[in-house]
């Protein structure tokens, strides 16, 4: 009897331990969840509402819907601009433009940069191509319904009245003229390797602040940021003494200093720059550690970008989008692979930590290749570029 009690007593335990090694498995679980985040669709591109959005959303100071573009689909196939609402949810699509191409009444295709809103309230962007010379266009949507498009510049290449070609950053007001916009040209320009350029919000002519000649850069990607310092500074993807990019500075009177990159500090960067600190970081497309792509930083004034962090394929690869630093203090990002899929990841960047939060499946969108934004509500809202009910992309909620 009493080693049958005993043995019964040693089988209670067992499962008694089992019991809680289950239930301290299903509470770890979903708390691990939370802790990475909660992503959600809010919206299935399928062709006809647009197709392949590769800039992030814009949170319209006035009306506080959401507004962005996709490189393709809509009536054309040449890419849309389009708003979401209601403000609750955003989860309802109206397209605003179709635009048509090289020529039409919304002339432009591939519209790749995140909308500005300027002080005057109406929206401005950049196509990569499509316009006169198909070379890409700067446009703007007047609101408030922003419907009726105005093509401010037509690019005209390596020379003539608007030279530069095929635009990809976001446009951005000057520091001292609110009626005067900054912007990048990838290619084009006196040597062919792009161009900084301004131009009245009226549209026009537009002034060549600098041609990029290989040597001091080349192939600029991103926008411009204006810092503290009331100097900007960006990147371009290639040139620079190891022929991997660089970050430039650059005064209000066009003067240019760049500063190369190595490949151990990263490479290839395509993304803009963020001031937080003192010091100023971005993103690398390849370089770093494991050659998946970097975090860098250099300090306000200039200098060799520093690595801070490397992707490794795990915690994502191949970031094209700029760092958020979000209202909790942490900074945030995309990587367009990568992750448990290797079809994208949202990061987390916590010192020189880059953590994978989530990692996108096909289903919940892939390659995600925008810069996040983050509401009053403390959600971030981004676009991934395929993946989706269609595969045509997504637009996604993200609350921390």
């Amino acid at each position: 009897m009493i080693n049958l009690y005993k043995q019964r007593q040693s089988q209670n335990r067992v499962l008694i331990l089992t019991s809680l090694t289950v239930l301290a498995s299903s509470l770890v679980l979903p708390f691990q969840q939370a802790f990475a985040g909660t992503l959600t669709t809010v919206v299935n591109f399928n062709g006809t509402n647009g197709a392949t959005p590769t800039a992030g959303v814009l949170a319209n100071t006035k009306d506080q819907l959401l507004y962005g573009t996709t490189s393709a689909g809509g009536t054309s196939g040449n890419g849309t601009a389009f708003k979401l609402s209601p403000t609750t949810t955003f989860t309802t699509l109206t397209t605003l433009v179709n635009f048509t191409g090289a020529s039409g009444i919304n002339k432009g295709t591939n519209p790749v940069a995140r909308l500005f809103q300027a002080a005057d309230g109406n929206l401005y962007g950049a196509t990569s191509t499509g316009g006169t010379s198909n070379l890409g266009t700067l446009f703007k949507l007047a609101e408030t319904t922003y419907t009726t498009l105005t093509t401010l510049v037509n690019f005209t290449g390596a020379s003539g009245i608007n030279p530069g070609a095929n635009p990809a950053g976001r446009l951005i007001a000057d520091n001292a003229n609110a009626n005067i916009l900054w912007g990048t040209s990838s290619t084009g320009g006196a040597n062919n390797k792009g161009t900084v350029f301004k131009v009245p919000t009226t549209g026009g002519t537009l002034t060549t602040v600098v041609s990029f000649n290989g040597t001091n850069g080349a192939t600029p990607l991103a926008r411009l940021l204006s810092a503290t310092d009331k100097n900007y500074y960006g990147t371009a993807s290639a040139g620079g003494t190891s022929g991997q990019g660089v970050v430039f500075k650059l005064t209000p009177a066009g003067v240019l200093t760049s500063y190369s990159f190595s490949g151990a500090n990263g490479a290839n960067p395509q993304a803009a720059l963020i001031e937080s600190s003192g010091f100023l970081y971005g993103t690398t497309k390849v370089g770093g550690a494991n050659n998946k792509g970097a975090i860098f930083k250099v300090p306000i004034g200039g200098g060799t970008p520093v690595l801070v962090g490397s992707f490794n394929g795990t915690n994502g690869a191949n970031p094209t989008a700029a760092l958020i630093k979000a209202s909790n203090g942490n900074f945030y990002g995309t990587a367009s692979a990568g992750g448990a899929n290797n079809k994208g990841v949202i990061y987390q960047l916590t010192g020189a930590t880059i953590t994978d939060l989530i990692s996108f499946n096909g289903t919940n969108g892939a390659t995600p290749q925008s810069t996040l934004i983050q509401l009053s509500s403390g959600a971030l809202y981004g676009t991934a570029s395929f993946g989706g009910s269609s595969n045509l992309g997504t637009v996604f909620k993200f609350v921390p």
